[in-house]
């Protein structure tokens, strides 16, 4: 992790240059009686009676160096937008350029004046990270975007949200704002209509919300949202982390005697202190884990021996998965047979996960490994995953399915036999494989496939 003084370029004043202005300050006002000078953002410093001495010093410092807020002329408070540099406005910037282009090259392809986005998950991505979301179970966001074939770009937005979203999560973006009311066509029919016809010219447009009078192409959008740019990868490596050591601490805080639904707070604390917002949170303890594939926590289970811990959560519209599990005492034979067994398909999945490869014929690569290690036909008592980005699974690999691996593309596999499942979410960096979720530290089980060694996520045994 980088810990980093905000700069000038995040629209900050440094200490260095905090120390600098004072110098100078301090040479040009060696005597002051009153003194009142503006600084860059407008706010004035009044100074009574003061001579430049020993505590001046020091208190100037400290009131300069916490001016977070000023900035120098030019400089955009957008750029700090991201935790600990992660990424400059002009990095953002470029990665929407990446994503508008793609969006344009299929407009044109299919004659389409424009396309209305309105999903949290799209609104996301094309807007490298903006979020549009009020109501949190929905898919569909408070606010639209129209990009049109031209590259235009306009933001449809009641005006409950359109101030927010214009000066925080779209400044600096390029967009413009057409406002229409909260009430929209419920109240005046034909307003939003009026709005889309201005933009179109008439002419067909899309939709991934299904808008009357659209073409639905959320399918079509999926596909441009691969591969992932550098910009994106470096967020998800940032949100790997921050999950990892999220569910981390929590499995490392459960104690017998606890509540499923206790646990569950715990890991909505642990990840939404970080903006990262928990999608899916599956909580199980003992005898929960083994008669449930998919168990939302209980308000009054208890934990005795054995926990389980299962996440997808994003930010910035992107989505980690990722499932740990705690046992207190020696593991039972039959549970470590089965999580060798697990491992063993985890590592088929990881190997078989190459440019080119078709979704089907991974499964079916699995399909036989679950025979080959004495558990055949637990496949179908559980989806084993697919493709991740902006979805919890942006594909799930079905038999005869022909979706391909690309580089530069996340995959979230989640080989389970009753009892146990292992899940993480790796990124295939060109032809290399990477975990962005590992947790440092925690137990692994090493298993060959393919003529390589992978490394599976073990249980924690406390």
């Amino acid at each position: 992790m980088r810990h980093t003084i905000p700069t000038a370029r995040t629209g900050r004043i440094t200490v260095a240059h905090s120390l600098l202005a004072t110098t100078r300050f301090l040479f040009r006002f060696r005597s002051v009686k009153r003194t009142i000078r503006r600084l860059n953002n407008g706010s004035r410093v009044l100074i009574r009676g003061w001579h430049m001495g020993g505590v001046f010093l020091p208190l100037l410092l400290v009131a300069l160096a916490g001016c977070g807020s000023l900035r120098r002329p030019g400089e955009n408070a957008e750029a700090s937008w991201y935790p600990e540099q992660l990424l400059t406005l002009e990095e953002r910037q470029q990665e929407a350029v990446i994503k508008l282009t793609r969006v344009q090259e299929f407009l044109r392809r299919e004659s389409l004046s424009g396309v209305l986005i309105g999903t949290v998950r799209n609104f996301a991505w094309v807007t490298a990270g903006g979020d549009n979301h009020i109501v949190i179970a929905s898919e569909k966001g408070a606010v639209l975007l129209f990009i049109r074939d031209d590259g235009q770009k306009f933001v449809i937005a009641s005006y409950s949200d359109a101030a927010r979203v214009m000066n925080e999560d779209l400044r600096g973006m390029g967009y413009q704002l057409r406002e229409i009311a909260w009430y929209g066509d419920r109240a005046e029919p034909g307003q939003m209509t009026a709005t889309l016809q201005e933009l179109t010219g008439g002419r067909p447009f899309a939709s991934d919300t299904r808008y009357p009078g659209s073409h639905m192409v959320d399918d079509e959008l999926a596909t441009l949202r691969v591969p992932l740019t550098e910009t994106e990868i470096r967020k998800y490596r940032w949100l790997g982390r921050r999950c990892a050591e999220a569910v981390d601490s929590v499995c490392r805080k459960i104690r017998p005697g606890m509540t499923e639904r206790g646990v569950e707070a715990l890991v909505c604390d642990a990840l939404m202190r970080h903006a990262i917002r928990p999608a899916v949170l599956l909580i199980a303890a003992d005898e929960r884990i083994l008669n449930y594939r998919h168990a939302p926590p209980s308000d009054t289970k208890k934990i005795e021996k054995y926990a389980m811990v299962n996440i997808c959560a994003s930010r910035w519209g992107l989505v980690i998965a990722m499932t740990r599990s705690v046992h207190f005492g020696p593991m039972p034979e039959d549970l470590e047979k089965k999580l060798h067994a697990a491992a063993r398909v985890n590592a088929g999945f990881w190997a078989r996960t190459v440019p080119g490869a078709g979704a089907g014929a991974i499964l079916q690569g699995a399909i036989e490994d679950y025979a080959a290690a004495g558990y055949p036909g637990e496949w179908e008592r559980h989806h084993q995953g697919g493709a991740i980005g902006y979805q919890e699974r942006d594909w799930v690999a079905v038999p005869g399915a022909t979706q391909k691996v690309q580089a530069n593309q996340a995959f979230a596999w989640n080989p389970a036999i009753q009892a146990v499942k292992v899940e993480d979410t790796i990124l295939l960096a060109g032809d290399q494989l990477e975990i962005l979720s590992e947790i440092r530290g925690w137990p692994v089980v090493e298993s060959k496939a393919l003529g390589r060694i992978y490394r599976s996520p073990g249980i924690l045994v406390r």
